[in-house]
């Protein structure tokens, strides 16, 4: 498989989040997981060669995935391999592991990585991302191996969704859906692949941030037709 995008090494916790998902890509079964979140954002942002300082991240090293009921165990094995200790869920609707920096780090903090699980948690756009997988090739040093993304438009789809459903930072994942729309070469033909859900959960996040001024298209300034891309992909 051809690579599609490389790993730099930047920031100190998003390279040691990038070698357990690189670790993790080795040790589970493809289509058995997908990556989610903003690393997921990152990843789209290395393939088309975009400035991935425009990504919203987290100020804690945390990374996100989405698993099969039936894959459940070997990805909690697969993280207990790798030092990660499951905390417990949250009000049934996540699975929590956390790792203690390994020594030399220069970060700090423990790595966290939230699971969801379809069909058992409520994840919203976790399902759609899951079924729209499309493993991409990564090297890091020399390291190469598939790493399980969601598309591009289900990326958008989860983003919008986490909007929806997001208690704490809603507009991050409003910023990460708009800076994904940068990306569609073709919005017109990709709206010919939206199910009557992704439209209902773009819809919704278009009744929040559907303004040229808002700051979400504002703050785009690589792409200033970005905005466009969003309302020709929504159009009827």
């Amino acid at each position: 498989m051809s690579i599609a995008f490389a790993v730099p090494e930047s920031a100190v916790w998003r390279d040691e989040l990038w070698d357990t998902i690189l670790d993790l890509s080795a040790l589970l079964d493809e289509g058995s997981w997908v990556l989610v979140g903003g690393h997921a954002v990152l990843a789209h942002a290395l393939a088309h060669d975009r400035d991935c300082e425009l990504v919203s991240h987290s100020v804690r090293p945390l990374g996100r995935l989405v698993t099969t009921a039936s894959a459940m165990p070997t990805v909690i094995r697969c993280l207990r391999e790798l030092g990660f200790v499951l905390e417990g869920t949250s009000i049934a609707t996540e699975f929590r592991f956390s790792r203690l920096p390994e020594r030399g780090s220069l970060s700090d903090l423990p790595q966290q990585w939230i699971v969801d699980v379809t069909g058992v948690t409520s994840l919203s756009g976790g399902d759609q991302a899951l079924e729209r997988c499309e493993p991409r090739g990564a090297s890091k040093g020399l390291r190469a191996p598939s790493v399980p993304l969601p598309s591009l438009l289900a990326s958008i789809v989860y983003e919008a969704a986490q909007f929806g459903s997001s208690t704490t930072e809603p507009f991050v994942h409003a910023r990460n859906a708009a800076f994904l729309v940068s990306f569609v070469h073709n919005p017109i033909g990709a709206r010919q692949e939206l199910t009557p859900d992704d439209r209902r959960i773009l819809r919704a996040l278009d009744a929040a941030v559907g303004l040229r001024q808002h700051s979400v298209w504002s703050r785009l300034p690589i792409d200033p037709d970005a905005f466009i891309r969003w309302k020709l992909l929504l159009a009827e």
